[in-house]
């Protein structure tokens, strides 16, 4: 069982602890320019623990500028996720830069994070939506930590005037370089828990 906690805190005391690896390009992404700094407002942190075999791992997923309701923030000059987990042998990580902020702000759910034991090796899968985009044409981004290798992928759906959502996306062709066991289980996770409107939000 995975446990896990997460934090809203302002901006200013993280960048100290997120500076090592926050400008490391990741998928053919360009750093984040200095310019873009100015527009950090908050951060989301998520952290669980969870046991690969004996070996304990400890997973922390950050967001600078998520979506936020309550501040009625939905869109904005930046948005960023990074997602690392770490044991006493390694560490991997993953940092993704939303070039289209001004359409809409990440919104990750701790409750949608999860782990699954594939073939003796843990796995991660961290789904995030975008809280601005209110289009019948939708996506979930899917973050996977696998076997020291990382996956992002951005997943089409469709949202009919009935508030009813389905895959509107290729899974096989666009999920063709993850292990066929791992593959399977991305696919039910996308098809189980993105179905209604709400989902998305």
């Amino acid at each position: 069982m995975m446990n896990y906690q997460f934090i809203i805190q302002p901006m200013k005391s993280l960048v100290t602890s997120l500076i090592l690896f926050l400008f490391i390009p990741v998928c053919g992404q360009k750093p984040v320019h200095d310019s873009l700094k100015v527009y950090y407002q908050d951060s989301l942190i998520i952290s669980k623990d969870f046991k690969d075999g004996a070996v304990s791992n400890k997973l922390t997923v950050k967001v600078i500028n998520p979506c936020n309701a309550e501040k009625n923030r939905f869109d904005g000059a930046v948005t960023i996720i990074s997602a690392t987990v770490k044991n006493k042998n390694y560490s991997n990580n993953i940092i993704y830069n939303y070039p289209d902020a001004q359409s809409g702000l990440i919104n990750v759910k701790a409750n949608n994070i999860s782990a699954y034991m594939v073939d003796k090796h843990q796995a991660i899968t961290i789904p995030f939506t975008y809280c601005g985009n209110w289009d019948n044409d939708t996506k979930v981004s899917y973050i996977v930590l696998y076997n020291r290798k990382k996956y992002l992928y951005h997943i089409k759906y469709y949202c009919g005037e009935d508030g009813k959502c389905k895959i509107n996306d290729n899974l096989v062709t666009k999920l063709k370089d993850l292990p066929s066991k791992l593959k399977l289980k991305v696919i039910k996770d996308l098809e189980t828990k993105y179905k209604n409107l709400n989902d998305f939000y």
